[in-house]
């Protein structure tokens, strides 16, 4: 899992950021400098942004560095703290479960439907079923950081300080 996250995920995540920064830059340029506004762009950027989000996903879950309140996790030691975090993982798996099942889904009905984006007449689907692939994956992270959790019983492995540095 860690291969796919840091070696192939990741970089594609930071493509995906760099090209719709890059498209807004043309889009600013094209349309306030030359007076030619570029149709579809949006589209574009809003399946960028898309992948963006959810080939960052699973490497946010490997991390276990998602918005989190851990103003009462501090106070957490010993088994408390175990069971805070395994809850913590079992809920993000069965979360993100349940978000790839739905956005599969929704994916069928845009197929089925044979839509298409306003402009482009790109079809929806095809991106939506990737993106219901990439949760399913970090669904599957989840749960690998809950056994490695279950197996150690470590709640001091916090995969976060490897890529994080000091706080």
């Amino acid at each position: 899992m860690r291969f796919l996250t840091e070696r192939v995920l990741a970089p594609v995540a930071a493509l995906c950021l760099f090209l719709m920064m890059a498209l807004t830059f043309i889009e600013v340029i094209a349309r306030y400098f030359l007076a030619m506004p570029l149709t579809g762009v949006e589209e574009i950027k809003s399946f960028l942004l898309g992948f963006t989000v959810f080939t960052a996903l699973p490497l946010v879950t490997r991390l276990q560095r998602h918005i989190a309140v851990r103003a009462l996790a501090t106070f957490l030691r010993g088994r408390a703290r175990f069971v805070q975090r395994a809850l913590v993982l079992t809920g993000t798996t069965l979360g993100l479960g349940f978000l790839g099942a739905l956005l599969w889904d929704q994916a069928g009905s845009l197929a089925r439907d044979d839509q298409l984006t306003n402009f482009l007449d790109l079809p929806v689907a095809p991106p939506i079923y990737v993106f219901a692939v990439l949760a399913a994956v970090a669904a599957l992270v989840a749960l690998e950081r809950l056994m490695v959790l279950v197996r150690t019983g470590d709640v001091e492995d916090d995969p976060s300080s490897e890529a994080a540095g000091p706080e």
